[in-house]
């Protein structure tokens, strides 16, 4: 379980981060054409897809992360949970008072 936490951890960091870099590149794209050619048109043609596109990244960028926490949360606690419910035959061991095994 711990690998598949640990594959969720790094998946949820390389699309956050990726989305980060396209969110900033995006803009600042965004920003140089509109200050280069100083187009009304171009900013009514573009400015839907361009919306769309931030919130695709913003949605991403976050659902992502979070959506691979709550999974990490739920492994752990169904880890811990499989773990009280069939304790091995250590555990019962230590546990249990002497005379008693």
């Amino acid at each position: 379980m711990t690998e598949l936490s640990a594959w969720l951890d790094g998946a949820a960091a390389r699309v956050f981060a990726l989305c980060a870099t396209l969110f900033v590149a995006l803009n600042v794209g965004a920003v140089m054409l509109l200050v280069m050619k100083r187009d009304r048109a171009m900013v009514n043609r573009w400015t839907a897809r361009w919306l769309a596109a931030n919130f695709a990244l913003l949605g991403a960028g976050l659902g992502v992360p979070l959506a691979a926490k709550v999974v990490h949360v739920t492994v752990d606690a169904f880890s811990a949970s499989r773990a009280l419910t069939n304790p091995s035959t250590q555990d019962t061991e230590a546990e249990s008072p002497p005379g008693r095994r």
